[in-house]
């Protein structure tokens, strides 16, 4: 276990950039849900430009439909995402509207900066239906109107 422990911290040491980005690998949610995630990002990548974008391509990973965090620390809503930056904890706030089958897929949550961005791949997973249906009991009016005479 320490040897692995060992070559990883040496990778980091080589690697200047090891793990200035962090987050969820996954996140999900039900088919109109709002989910939200934290990207937390190290002191040095405090003033670079924040972004969420889906993964795209085949071979070499790209990004499509790109949204980034606005530069005044204020929510920045483009669609159904919205970025907030807040450089005082070093996060990045990302939520996701009214989720739809076609947004699950795969994310970056990255910094733009010169030469290869930082930036960390998360699963996203939208499971189909509503969840009040697929669970009982939970969500609102549990019992309402429901005829159960209670």
């Amino acid at each position: 276990m320490w040897p692995l422990v060992l070559v990883l911290l040496w990778g980091c040491l080589l690697f200047p950039g090891c793990g200035a980005l962090v987050g969820p690998k996954e996140i999900s949610g039900f088919e109109g849900d709002t989910v939200s995630l934290q990207c937390t990002y190290r002191e040095e990548l405090r003033k670079h430009k924040k972004y969420w974008c889906k993964e795209s391509g085949f071979f070499i990973s790209r990004c499509s439909s790109t949204v980034y965090a606005g530069d005044d620390g204020q929510e920045r809503t483009e669609g159904r995402v919205s970025l907030q930056d807040n450089p005082q904890e070093l996060t990045l706030k990302v939520t996701l509207r009214k989720l739809t089958l076609q947004d699950a897929g795969k994310y970056f949550c990255g910094v733009s900066k010169l030469g290869r961005d930082e930036s960390f791949l998360v699963s996203l997973l939208v499971f189909p239906g509503n969840k009040c249906l697929s669970f009982p009991g939970w969500g609102m009016g549990d019992m309402e109107g429901r005829g159960t005479g209670g």
